[in-house]
């Protein structure tokens, strides 16, 4: 398949809400990386490009590019000219303080073969904890003695792979809230912005007895998790997979209503997970966690301000890089 390949220059502020924009636009899997990476990245490839704005490789060190890609056709097309029309109206909220950063757009040709050639020469394994993610591609068993989980992933399929920081701090998260107690039964997670599956997946890996995960695209990341739940030998009987929006979608969110959570977890935006806190405390189970990330720290404490005007209890914080993981749980009444 051909695609365009789009990077956006932004802020770390402003890569949350280039993600939002993302978002509004059914696009999920958005990479961010820091501009050092970027411009190094760009000098090597600078032949293929097919359209830059000026000052693309004027960016300093606190820039983030935001990279996603769309389908190399008239759809697109389309969808491409909407996020360009969405990241040019953010400009005028300059005015009122906030920072975007340059919203420099580039884009180049990609198909499958060139996207996974790519990952090939730089992805290699790598640990999270115990957990280690390894491409399909490389041959990778634990040394003796050595308590890893292995996660396989397809980057050829799936433009997830578990190196952004905040799915990073949701990894370490889920090895802290799943571990094994042989007394109850496996505990069920509820894994709200699936994308291609890899916390669903890594639940499952680390204990979970199942796992409902959804996702507003009603294509791409159903199709990612099951390809990496194969994989991963995963029985798709534990895990259940499934499009729509959580809270607005009342189908969906009858379905997920059936049961009650040890762990739920989003990855998603500080947004997004503010209008999750309420259902995410209805949904828990007495003891259950909710693990929130997506979340910059800029915007940590309005979050963080969210989960008490719920009365849920904070137990722990990650942070890393920017980029903060928050985990709670329902307060106990005094």
């Amino acid at each position: 398949m051909e695609w365009t390949k789009v990077e956006v220059q932004t802020t770390a502020f402003g890569a949350e809400v280039v993600t939002g924009v993302l978002l509004d636009n059914n696009i999920v899997g958005a990479e961010m990386v820091n501009a050092q990476e970027r411009v190094r990245h760009l000098t090597e490839v600078a032949h293929t490009w097919d359209y830059a704005e000026d000052g693309l490789l004027d960016a300093d060190g606190d820039d983030v590019f935001v990279i996603f890609y769309v389908t190399k056709d008239e759809r697109g097309a389309a969808l491409l000219a909407d996020v360009r029309e969405a990241l040019a109206g953010l400009k005028a909220h300059e005015a009122d303080g906030l920072s975007f950063g340059t919203l420099a757009i580039k884009t180049e040709h990609a198909n499958d073969k060139t996207w996974l050639d790519e990952w090939k020469k730089h992805f290699k394994p790598f640990n999270i904890g115990r957990v280690v993610i390894v491409p399909q591609w490389e041959n990778y068993t634990a040394a003796d003695g050595v308590d890893e989980i292995i996660f396989k992933i397809d980057p050829g399929t799936a433009f997830g792979t578990g190196q952004h920081q905040t799915t990073r701090l949701c990894i370490l998260a889920l090895q802290e809230y799943l571990r094994g107690d042989e007394s109850n039964a496996p505990p069920k997670v509820l894994d709200i912005g699936c994308g291609s599956g890899i916390l669903s997946i890594i639940a499952l890996l680390l204990g979970a007895g199942e796992v409902f995960a959804c996702d507003i695209d009603p294509a791409g990341a159903i199709a990612a998790t099951k390809n990496n739940a194969a994989l991963n030998g995963i029985n798709l009987a534990k895990l259940q997979i499934r499009a729509g929006d959580a809270l607005a979608c009342e189908k969906l969110r009858a379905e997920i209503c059936r049961n009650k959570y040890e762990v739920i977890v989003a990855n998603i935006v500080a947004d997004v997970v503010i209008g999750l806190v309420p259902f995410a405390k209805e949904r828990l189970t007495q003891n259950g966690v909710f693990i929130a990330s997506g979340i910059i720290d800029d915007r940590a404490g309005e979050v963080l301000g969210v989960f008490a005007a719920n009365k849920m209890e904070i137990i722990q914080k990650f942070e890393f890089e920017g980029w903060v993981c928050i985990v709670g749980k329902q307060a106990v009444c005094a």
